[in-house]
C-alpha cells in the first residue's frame, strides 16, 4: 500500500506516502543467510541474532541504504554467484524497536482499516446462508498476517482455520503449524490432506509443470472443502475463504478484486483481506506483535510453499536443495524417472532439471508414459474414440452429460438439451471404441461432442483426485474406493465436465497429437488487436515514419507489425511490391481489403484457424469459439486470439463487407459472430486468389473446379470458396468470366464431366493486382 524509504539510523525503512518511494517487494536477512552464501568470506563480520541484520529487495542487499551485494544465477544443483560490494563489512542487528515507532502511525491507520472491513464484510456474509467461515493457513508470512488480524477481528467461535498439508511442505513449516496451534490455543485448526500422497499422485500425473499445475486443486483446494463437508455432515456447502493473496506478489492478482464469488471454487467466496499489503509492512506487523517467521524464510526463501514447484526461481530452488535436500530428493528422482523414456543420459537429464526444462512439459509426450489411452478418429461421416484402457465407468460420468438409453448390447442414445444422439460402444479385450455418427455443425452440436468426449475422458483418466466431487455445486458425485457415483441430486449443469479434456490427469497425460489436434503456433500474437482500417490509412499517409510514430501507441504498432507482414504489405517494415499496389488502391477500395484477407488466410494463424473452422450463416457465441478453439491452448491466449477476430471484424472491412463475420453487440460487446459470404465478389480479386492458391501450392497451376472446392486442413492451398464463401456455381460463373475476359491469365474446360482450369505459368497474383 505504502511505499518505504531507507533509514539509515534505525537500519530499516519508514514508510511513506510519496510516489517516489520504492516499490520492490522486501525482505529481511538474517544471519542463517549470510552463512548458507558465504558472506564471511568476503569478510563480513555479523552476530548470529534473532533479529534481521540487512534487507533484501528481491536479489539485492541493503545495509543502511546502501547497495552493499547481490547474487545472481542458482538452481538445484548450482551455487548462486555472489557478488559483494562492499567488503569485510561489519554488521549490525536493525533497531527493530525504532523502526516501530518510526512507522506506528501509518501502520496503525492500516490496520485499524483491514480490522474494520474483515468485521464488516464478515457481518454482511453472515446473513448469506454461509455454512462456515475459514482462514486459508499456509504457514507462511501472508497467512500469519492474515490469521493475526482475522482473529482480533472476529470471535474465535466463528470462523476456523484450514491448513492445506499437501505432503509436499518443507520440515519448518510444520514446526510453524505447531507453533501457530501453540500461540491461538482458542482457535479450531485443521489439517486438510489428500488421500492421495504427493509422490503417489507425481506419478499418476506426471510432474507439475507451468501449464499443468493440477497440484494445487488436488493437493490444497479439493481436501480443505472435502475435509470441511465431512466436519459439517454436509454434502454441499458454502464457503466463506479469508486468504492472504496479494496484489504485490504477481501480475495476474494486481487485478483482483477484493471478493470473489465462485472464481476459484463454484461454491466458495474469496476474501483477500490483505490484498493491498506490501511485504514492507507485513514485517512490520510481524515486529511488532512478535509473530514468528517460518524458519525457511531466514534462509533467504521469499515465499513458503511447496518443497518443489514449477513456479518456483532457481534462487529458491537453491535454498531448498541445500536447507531441505533430503526431503526434495524423492520429488527430483521422481521427475528424473519420468524423464528417462525422452533423456536416457543421467548427466543430461541433470542439467535438464538444472536447467528448468521439466518446468515447460506440455502434455504426457515429455514423460515416461507409452501413449494414450484414449485416441479420437475423426472420419468424414462418423467420429469415433479408441480408449485402451478405463479407470471408472463411462455409464456414471455420462449421466452428468444427459439421460442414457440403451438400445442393444452396443447401441446407446444420448439426450442432450432435448436432441437424442445415437452411439456405439463396442469392448475389446482392452477397452472398448466409441462411435457416433456426425451431425451438421450447429452451436449446440459442438458443445454435446467437445462434453462427450470429455465423458470418456473421464472414463479413460480418472484416478479419483476428488477435485470434481468438491467442485459439484450439488453434491451430486461421489467416490467409494476410486470407483465414481453420479448420485441422482445432479442437475447436468456440466461442470465436472467443462474442462479441457474433461480431466485433469487427462490433460496432464495426454499427447497432442497430430491432425485436427496439431497446435497453431502464433495463435495470440496480436495482444488482442486486430487489423484496423485506420492502421492502413496512417501507413498511406506516413510511410516508414509511422514506425517511430506514437499515433497509436507501442502495443498497437508491434500488432500492427505482425498483420501486415502476414498482409504481406511489409517485410522487414519495408514496403513489399505488394503493399505498394494495396497503398495506390487506398483504404476505401474493398479489392485491396479483399487481397488482404486472402492473404492473411494463409498467413496469420487465427484467420486460417477461422475460415476452416467456422461454418458460414452460423451463429456462434464467444464461448462457442472458445470452445472450438480446443483444449491445447493457454485461456489467455485464446482470448487474446478471439479478442483479435473480433476487433478484425468490427474496425475493417474484413468483416462484414467481406463476409468473414456479422456480429450481434451488447453493449460495448460482441457476443455473438455469425459467419457470412462475400455477397458481391470481384472477379480480378478472385482471379487474384487463384494465383495465390496455385503459388502457395508449389505451382499447383492446374487444377479441376472439384479439386478447388475440396478443401481440408491438410492443403496448403486455400481456394476462394472457403475464403469467400462461395458456392460452387457462383465460383463457376466468375472463373468463366474470367476466361473469356483475361485470356493471358486463365483459360478452362468446363465439357460434360471436364472441369479443368488452367493458369498462365508466366503471370503472378502481383500481375493481377497491377491490373485493378
Amino acid at each position: 500500500m505504502y511505499n518505504y524509504e531507507w533509514d539509515p539510523e534505525t537500519g530499516g525503512y519508514i514508510l511513506t506516502t510519496k510516489v517516489a518511494g520504492i516499490t520492490k517487494e522486501l525482505r529481511p536477512v538474517f544471519y542463517e543467510e549470510l552463512e548458507l552464501l558465504g558472506f564471511k568470506d568476503k569478510g563480513w563480520k555479523y552476530p548470529k541474532t534473532e533479529k534481521p541484520l540487512l534487507w533484501a529487495e528481491t536479489r539485492r542487499y541493503f545495509y543502511k541504504g546502501r547497495f552493499v551485494a547481490e547474487t545472481a544465477g542458482g538452481g538445484l544443483y548450482t551455487e548462486p554467484i555472489l557478488k559483494v560490494h562492499e567488503e569485510n563489512l561489519l554488521l549490525d542487528p536493525v533497531d527493530v524497536d525504532n523502526m516501530i515507532i518510526n512507522n506506528k502511525a501509518l501502520m496503525d491507520g492500516l490496520i485499524l482499516s483491514t480490522l474494520e472491513a474483515i468485521y464488516k464484510i464478515f457481518n454482511e456474509y453472515k446473513n448469506k446462508n454461509i455454512d462456515v467461515f475459514y482462514v486459508a493457513f499456509s504457514g507462511g508470512k501472508d497467512s500469519l498476517v492474515l490469521l493475526d488480524l482475522v482473529q482480533r477481528a472476529l470471535p474465535h467461535n466463528e470462523f476456523k482455520v484450514v491448513f492445506g498439508d499437501t505432503s509436499m511442505e518443507i520440515s519448518d513449516t510444520y514446526e510453524t503449524i505447531k507453533k501457530s496451534k501453540k500461540r491461538w490455543k482458542t482457535l479450531d485448526f485443521i489439517v486438510a490432506e489428500s488421500h492421495l500422497d504427493a509422490k503417489e499422485s507425481w506419478k499418476i500425473f506426471g510432474p507439475p509443470s507451468r501449464t499443468r499445475r493440477w497440484c494445487c486443486s488436488v493437493h490444497k483446494s479439493a481436501p480443505s472443502l472435502l475435509k470441511l463437508k465431512k466436519l459439517l455432515g454436509k454434502e454441499k456447502i458454502k464457503a466463506f475463504v479469508f486468504d492472504g493473496v496479494r496484489k504485490e506478489e504477481s501480475n495476474i492478482r494486481e487485478t483482483y478484486l477484493l471478493i470473489s464469488e465462485g472464481n476459484k471454487h463454484a461454491t466458495q467466496t474469496n476474501y483477500h483481506a490483505i490484498l493491498e499489503w506490501n511485504s514492507a509492512e507485513l514485517f512490520l506487523y510481524m515486529l511488532e506483535n512478535n509473530l514468528f517467521l517460518n524458519n525457511a524464510y531466514r534462509y533467504g526463501i521469499s515465499r513458503v510453499g511447496c518443497l518443489i514447484c514449477p513456479m518456483s526461481s532457481e534462487w529458491r530452488e537453491y535454498i531448498t536443495t541445500s536447507v531441505y535436500s533430503k526431503e526434495v530428493l524423492p520429488f527430483i528422482s521422481i521427475i528424473d524417472e519420468s524423464l528417462k523414456s525422452k533423456i536416457s543420459d543421467i548427466n543430461e537429464r541433470k542439467k535438464y532439471i538444472n536447467e528448468g526444462g521439466w518446468k515447460g512439459r506440455l502434455d504426457g509426450r515429455d514423460i515416461n508414459l507409452t501413449g494414450n489411452r484414449l485416441i479420437e478418429q475423426d472420419d468424414d461421416s462418423v467420429f469415433s474414440l479408441i480408449i485402451n484402457e478405463y479407470q471408472t465407468e463411462w455409464r456414471e460420468w455420462i449421466k452428468t452429460l444427459g439421460e442414457l438409453i440403451q438400445i442393444t448390447s452396443e447401441d446407446f442414445i444420448v439426450i442432450y438439451k432435448s436432441v437424442k444422439y445415437r452411439f456405439k460402444v463396442i469392448k475389446n479385450d482392452t477397452g472398448f471404441v466409441v462411435s457416433i455418427d456426425k451431425a451438421s455443425r450447429t452451436r449446440d452440436y459442438i458443445r454435446f461432442l467437445y462434453l462427450f468426449k470429455n465423458v470418456f475422458h473421464k472414463a479413460a483418466y480418472c484416478s479419483a483426485c476428488k477435485v470434481c466431487e468438491v467442485e459439484c455445486p450439488f453434491g451430486a458425485i461421489k467416490f467409494e474406493e476410486r470407483k465414481v457415483i453420479i448420485t441422482d441430486k445432479c442437475k447436468r449443469c456440466e461442470n465436472c465436465i467443462d474442462m479441457p479434456k474433461g480431466c485433469l490427469v487427462a490433460r496432464s497425460n495426454l499427447f497432442i497429437t497430430g491432425g485436427k489436434n496439431v497446435k497453431i503456433k502464433g495463435l495470440g500474437n496480436y495482444r488482442g488487436f486486430g487489423f484496423r482500417q485506420e492502421w492502413l490509412q496512417y501507413y498511406i499517409e506516413l510511410g516508414d515514419k509511422i514506425w517511430s510514430s506514437d499515433i497509436i501507441g507501442k502495443p498497437k504498432l508491434d500488432a500492427l507489425k505482425i498483420w501486415f507482414r502476414e498482409a504481406e504489405v511489409t517485410i522487414n517494415n519495408k514496403p513489399t511490391n505488394l503493399g505498394q499496389e494495396i497503398c495506390r488502391l487506398g483504404v476505401n477500395d474493398v479489392r485491396a481489403w479483399a487481397v488482404i484477407l486472402n492473404n492473411i488466410a494463409y498467413n496469420s494463424a487465427i484467420i486460417r484457424w477461422y475460415i476452416q473452422n467456422v461454418e458460414f450463416n452460423m451463429s456462434y457465441s464467444i464461448n462457442d469459439i472458445f470452445v472450438l478453439l480446443g483444449d491445447d491452448y493457454k485461456k489467455s491466449t485464446k482470448d487474446n486470439a478471439i479478442a483479435s477476430i473480433k476487433e478484425t471484424l468490427k474496425y475493417s472491412p474484413i468483416g462484414i463487407e467481406l463476409g468473414l463475420g456479422n456480429y450481434e453487440m451488447k453493449g460495448r460487446n460482441i457476443i455473438s459472430i455469425t459467419r457470412t459470404r462475400w455477397s458481391q465478389p470481384d472477379a480480378q480479386v478472385i482471379l487474384y486468389s487463384l494465383y495465390k492458391f496455385a503459388e502457395k501450392s508449389k505451382g499447383y497451376y492446374s487444377f479441376t473446379l472439384t479439386e478447388l472446392m475440396n478443401d481440408s486442413e491438410e492443403r496448403i492451398g486455400i481456394s476462394p470458396a472457403q475464403i469467400f464463401g462461395l458456392e460452387r456455381d457462383v465460383l463457376k460463373k466468375l472463373i468463366q468470366g474470367l476466361a473469356w475476359e483475361y485470356k493471358e491469365f486463365i483459360s478452362v474446360a468446363f465439357n460434360k464431366d471436364l472441369d479443368n482450369i488452367y493458369l498462365n505459368r508466366d503471370k503472378t497474383s502481383l500481375d493481377v493486382v497491377k491490373m485493378f
